[in-house]
């Protein structure tokens, strides 16, 4: 029996399968260049090792030009399955509200410090302060009542002798100065009155049973999950292109795999090629046993 007939497929298949085995290890291996004296030997370190940072800027660049663009992170978010399941969990919350017998004050001390909440509650009623005083003194609240009085005045006094004899000069005089004493009473304690109201005020809110507050919510008929889908969509709308700007994923990805262990980004690239590259090799076994079939011919 010719055993050639056997052997020549058999050593073709083993040459391939061992060629390209070797060839898929000189991707990951050596981890580190491999030196004779002075001279380093070709191929080392390994493809991937070698061209770490290159790889790294190429995934980046892939991923946030071609994966995670704004237009699909759009798409992905403003899906029909995704709003579906944002809105199932706006319910459930708005649901579990109903039984939260916190306060809102313990309910956001449970996210933040004392020292920050109290920092917060301190600039939202500055905030809330500056711009009702702000609008008041833009309406010339003391012209508005002045002018008031005058009307009042002026009917109060038709007809009367003092009406008749002087009246109107009384009642302007009268009017001219109540203008100037409100508007300087706002100007010099209008703000410290209108900020003891909002403190007050957000002092009464924040120790509102949040429970309380759901429950009166929901009988006002207010549609609270519409409210929240809107606000979900035009942010999604109008802000997912700022925030990719901020995020800048392509610099993420870069200094994610660069500062990562050549063995950790060996494992996730074999994580993800290892079938692939396991075919690659049997593959080099099938044409190495096919070379060796058809040399047979010759």
């Amino acid at each position: 029996m010719d055993y050639t007939i056997i052997l020549r497929p058999l050593i073709g298949a083993g040459i391939g399968y061992i060629t390209n085995w070797i060839a898929v290890k000189m991707m990951f291996r050596p981890l580190n260049p491999v030196k004779l004296g002075n001279f380093t030997l070709p191929f080392t370190p390994g493809i991937i090792p070698k061209n770490k940072e290159r790889l790294a800027e190429s995934i980046g660049d892939s991923i946030s030009q071609n994966l995670l663009t704004e237009e699909t992170l759009k798409n992905t978010l403003l899906s029909k399955d995704i709003k579906s399941k944002i809105k199932e969990n706006i319910e459930k919350y708005l649901n579990s509200l109903d039984e939260n017998s916190l306060t809102i004050k313990e309910s956001l001390c449970k996210y933040i410090s004392e020292e920050n909440y109290v920092e917060v509650i301190k600039k939202l009623e500055t905030k809330i302060t500056s711009s009702i005083f702000d609008t008041l003194c833009e309406a010339n609240l003391g012209k508005v009542i002045s002018e008031q009085i005058a009307i009042s005045a002026k009917e109060k006094l038709k007809g009367s002798i003092l009406g008749i004899f002087g009246g109107k000069s009384i009642v302007s005089n009268i009017s001219e100065n109540a203008e100037l004493k409100i508007n300087e009473y706002i100007k010099t304690d209008g703000k410290q009155i209108i900020n003891d109201m909002v403190n007050k005020e957000l002092v009464k809110y924040t120790s509102t049973n949040i429970g309380n507050i759901a429950s009166s919510i929901s009988s006002s008929n207010i549609n609270l999950v519409s409210i929240f889908m809107d606000i979900y969509e035009n942010f999604v709308i109008k802000k997912l292109s700022t925030i990719l700007g901020i995020i800048d994923v392509s610099k993420i990805v870069k200094e994610k795999i660069n500062s990562m262990d050549t063995l950790e980004l060996e494992k996730l690239l074999l994580l993800i090629m290892k079938k692939e590259l396991n075919a690659l090799v049997n593959l080099g076994a099938i044409i190495g046993f096919l070379l060796g079939m058809i040399n047979l011919l010759f």
